[in-house]
Order: structure tokens, then C-alpha cells, then sequence
């Protein structure tokens, strides 16, 4: 994402993961400018939009990220293709600035795509992601997304570019600026005056709060919820609650669960510092929403409008996997339905619903729960003997007014 003597690197699933489809790219939706979208599921609610883009007689795996003001490559995808070095640069990362490579793109046939010769910041998405991030070869970021209409059209499946964007009739229509090249909406937390959010769909959960705006609501609140995250270079403390509503002139959130940066790292660029935070895509995974560039909006369409229904609750826990590829539980989150349960970090996850998920992956379990308000886990610790736990959805995170 920007640079000053850096670029920031948006990317902020990870600091939503524990509330938080990939897609095939066919000629003729090049040519049309239609891609199959999925979401890359990395927690509770919401994932990251991904699509795939044939190169080098390979189909390879993009997140679309507007949370970021340059391309990413992995740098293995970098290697296999032989792309030219470039210079190396300075970014701003949520652990802060460091070094990184950087390598000359070849051409993306997908309309808003950076061109040949674009440069792509060589990062190990892994770091950012976790196992998630392996699956990735790159990433796409606002610069390019600021020329087209981009249409993410989650429950339909779609990605659309277009070159300009008509809204619907009962679309919700919220002006955006261009700050540092990536885009703000100027949005309501609670019944406090706007401020700017950054639109990010590298954030596959609903709501963080950046750890400038977080000081003082969390100065005034009591006793939230906690968890150490990894980000991008470094790990980020954050504390949950549920903010009341959210949004602007035709478009209220209620109820949306948030994660608040209490102990980010101070080096990490201006961005972090001048908006309040950033909307994900657990807000919208119900309908479409458009980054509509060249007319600087954001088009929400939703159920319900004005007032779409609040967002699922969570399981309130996290999976990982653990040495030997198994499937397990990486954190629980305090007060939530894992908690009560007795759920503890380390436990085997064997099963889900009667499937067998020992060998799945986080996101391929995170997928098979989307859709289930309740599911039951079977669970193993240490020699004792297996044993089932029931769960249910909540919106179990302290309200924060």
C-alpha cells in the first residue's frame, strides 16, 4: 500500500482473521471482463477475494486487494516465470518498515490489471496469512482498481470491471476520496462524527479500528475480549467488541463485530495514523458492493437496505495446523461459545458434523462452517479420549457504544 520512502502493505485479514471463495479464469471472462470470485475463508465471517489468472501455462491465484497501492508476488511465482529485479524498496508493514525485493510484472490479461513491466513487491504471503497465504501467488492493489468499476459481487460469485458503474435503484451510493491512492469513506462509528474508513477487501473480516482511533474507545471500555495476531513483519494485539452501528446516508450496519488495534507497532505508515480504520468483507458478503474508481463511490447493494440484518455471530475460535498437517484449534477467544465449551488451544479437530477434517486445511474447514449457525466439533486432547462439542453461532463480543 503507500509510498513515502515506503508502500503499505494492506492486508488486513489477519488483524480481522478471527472473525473472518478462488476463482477460474476463462478467455471469454477476460474478454468480458467477468471472473469466477471466491472467498479464501480465514475465520468466523467473511474471507478474501481471490481469482485466477492463467500465466505461464499455469493458472495462479490473486487476492484483489483495495487496502493496497501496489501489486504483490510471491517469490517462487517470481522465479518460475524469470521476472526482471527491480530496485528494492522500503514498506510499511503492520510490524513495522523493512526491505523488500521487487520484481517487473509480466502482463495480466485482466482489464484494470497493472501492465507488463509494472513493479510487484516480492512477499511470502504465508507471513501475512498463514497456511491461507501459501495458496496465493499474488496480490492486485488499488492503483488499478481506481481506473475501472470493480463490481465484488459475493453472493453471486462474480468479479466485474467495467469502465464506468450505474447504480442500482436501491443501491446505496457513499461518496469516496483518494487518500495516498487508496480508498476512504467517510463513515459514522456509534453516534460519533465521521471519519475516514478505508474501504479494504484485503480485511476479510467486518470492521478494524486502527490503533490511533482505538485509544480512546478503548479508553472507555471496560474489560474486552483479547488476542495476539500475526500481520505482515510483526504480530498485533487486538481487542474485540461490537459497535453498535456503523455506516452513512443509506447504508447502517448494526451490531458489527471489531477488532481494535491495542498494541500495534508505531513505524508503520501515515495511513495507520490519518483514518480510523477499515471495512472488510464480512459487511458485504450478503450482496455486491462496487469500487466504483473513475466516480469516486462505493455502491453498496445488500438485503434490507438501509438497514441490512447484522451479521452472523461467531464460533469464537481459531484453527491452525499443527505438526503432522492435522487440523487444530490455534486460539480461543474469552467469552465466547469455544470458551464456555472448554474448547483450549491445541485441541485435534477430528471431525466436523461427522466429516472427517483431520487433514483439511483451515480454510477448507472455515468453508464447510460458513453457511451453519451450529455445528459440532469432535475433539481430541493429549490421550484422553475424544469427545464432542456443540456449538453455536453468537454475537457474544462486549457491546461498545
Amino acid at each position: 500500500m503507500q509510498r513515502r520512502a515506503v508502500l503499505r502493505l494492506g492486508l488486513g485479514a489477519a488483524a480481522a482473521g478471527a472473525l473472518g471463495k478462488s476463482a477460474v479464469c476463462h478467455a471469454q471472462g477476460v474478454q468480458s471482463g467477468l471472473l469466477p470470485l471466491q472467498l479464501l475463508r480465514t475465520g468466523d465471517i467473511g474471507g478474501l477475494p481471490v481469482v485466477e489468472i492463467a500465466l505461464g501455462g499455469r493458472p495462479t491465484r490473486w487476492l484483489v486487494d483495495s487496502g493496497a497501492t501496489t501489486a504483490l508476488i510471491a517469490p517462487a511465482l517470481a522465479a518460475t516465470l524469470g521476472l526482471s529485479r527491480l530496485a528494492p524498496v522500503r514498506v510499511a508493514t503492520a510490524g513495522g518498515a523493512q526491505t523488500r525485493e521487487r520484481f517487473a510484472l509480466p502482463d495480466l490479461p485482466v482489464l484494470g490489471a497493472p501492465g507488463a513491466g509494472s513493479p510487484a513487491v516480492a512477499v511470502d504471503l504465508d507471513a501475512v496469512l498463514g497456511e491461507a497465504g501459501g495458496a496465493l501467488d499474488g496480490l492486485l492493489g488499488a492503483p488499478w482498481l481506481r481506473t475501472v468499476a470493480t463490481r465484488f459481487d459475493f453472493a453471486g460469485g462474480e468479479l466485474r470491471w467495467s469502465a464506468t458503474a450505474e447504480p442500482a435503484a436501491n443501491a446505496a451510493v457513499l461518496p469516496l476520496r483518494w487518500d495516498g491512492g487508496l480508498p476512504v469513506a467517510s463513515l459514522e462509528l456509534g453516534a460519533r462524527p465521521a471519519e475516514g474508513f478505508l474501504f479494504d477487501t484485503g480485511n476479510a473480516g467486518a470492521l478494524v479500528v486502527f490503533a490511533r482511533r482505538a485509544r480512546a474507545l478503548l479508553d472507555d471500555a471496560g474489560m474486552l475480549p483479547e488476542m495476539t495476531l500475526r500481520e505482515l513483519g510483526g504480530s498485533v494485539r487486538v481487542r474485540y467488541a461490537r459497535i453498535d452501528r456503523l455506516g452513512a446516508a443509506g447504508w447502517r450496519a448494526r451490531d458489527v463485530p471489531a477488532a481494535l488495534e491495542a498494541g500495534a507497532n508505531a513505524r508503520r505508515g501515515a495511513h495507520f495514523d490519518r483514518l480510523a480504520g477499515s471495512l472488510g468483507n464480512a459487511l458485504f458478503e450478503s450482496g455486491a458492493v462496487t469500487l466504483d474508481g473513475p466516480g469516486s463511490r462505493l455502491i453498496v447493494e445488500l438485503p434490507g437496505l438501509p438497514e441490512p440484518a447484522p451479521l452472523p455471530g461467531g464460533f469464537g475460535l481459531v484453527l491452525t495446523r499443527r505438526s503432522g498437517s492435522a487440523l487444530a484449534i490455534g486460539a480461543v477467544i474469552e467469552g465466547g461459545p469455544a470458551a464456555t465449551a472448554g474448547v483450549g488451544p491445541g485441541d485435534a479437530v477430528l471431525a466436523i458434523d461427522g466429516d472427517d477434517v483431520r487433514t483439511a486445511t483451515p480454510a477448507q474447514a472455515w468453508q464447510m462452517l460458513a453457511k451453519r449457525e451450529a455445528a459440532t466439533f469432535e475433539l481430541a486432547s493429549g490421550d484422553a479420549p475424544p469427545r464432542r462439542v456443540r456449538l453455536q453461532r453468537e454475537r457474544f463480543f462486549p457491546p461498545l457504544r
